[in-house]
């Protein structure tokens, strides 16, 4: 592994800049076999040069508004925004997924999670909202496969050596539920670490909840006929 870096506009993060971003959060409180699964996955990357990312920030990205940063974006551009993923998320219901098996990468860890299906078509429903209020400019990432981030590593070490102590875990694989997603403020913001090493850390200012409440998108109002 090698230090993390996040990527604002495809170019690196810079230092304290706050980006707009869905997050689907996961209620630990809620999910205690999930809690025990990351807190196992922190006792293995305890002897990493990683920062675990701590239970108030724990999360899933589903997508990031990457057109300006958030102080940017006026008030009413905002309320905007939030109506539009309102409208877009009515008829979503809560999402059910497995979080597991746990991974090392390039870039820390973190929790797959599948299958691949209701959390692509939740994504869509975002970018919907996304483009329709800001415009297609304002897409501009891909974020791979969904996953839970469980830590940002700061300086290099083995990913197979992690891989190994993750592997151990078990069990590996939990369910998750998301009752809701949060437009979230997020800022990444370098501290340091040994060596004269520096680290990003996360961290959010709420903005707003949508609740996944509604039914399955069969129960849509159909389009009328043209």
């Amino acid at each position: 592994m090698e230090k993390f870096v996040p990527k604002f506009q495809r170019a690196p993060w810079p230092d304290g800049a706050r980006v707009l971003h869905v997050y689907a959060v996961p209620d630990l409180q809620a999910d205690l076999p999930l809690a025990r699964l990351v807190n196992e996955c922190r006792d293995a990357m305890g002897p990493y040069p990683i920062t675990p990312i701590g239970d108030d920030t724990l999360h899933c990205t589903i997508e990031m508004v990457a057109d300006t940063p958030a102080d940017k974006i006026t008030t009413e551009e905002l309320d905007d925004l939030v109506a539009a993923l309102h409208t877009h998320l009515a008829f979503t219901g809560p999402l059910e997924v497995t979080a597991g098996s746990p991974i090392a990468n390039r870039a820390g860890a973190f929790l797959d999670l599948s299958p691949d299906e209701r959390l692509v078509d939740l994504r869509e429903h975002v970018r919907d909202a996304i483009r329709e209020v800001r415009g297609p400019g304002a897409l501009l990432h891909d974020g791979g496969r969904h996953h839970i981030s469980l830590g940002y590593a700061w300086d290099e070490a083995s990913s197979d050596a992690l891989q190994t102590a993750l592997r151990r875990i078990t069990p590996s694989h939990v369910p998750v539920r998301f009752n809701a997603l949060h437009l979230l403020d997020v800022k990444f913001q370098q501290f340091p670490r040994p060596g004269g090493k520096f680290a990003w850390e996360l961290s959010w200012e709420p903005v707003a909840t949508i609740s996944l409440a509604g039914g399955s998108d069969d129960a849509r109002p159909s389009q009328p006929a043209l």
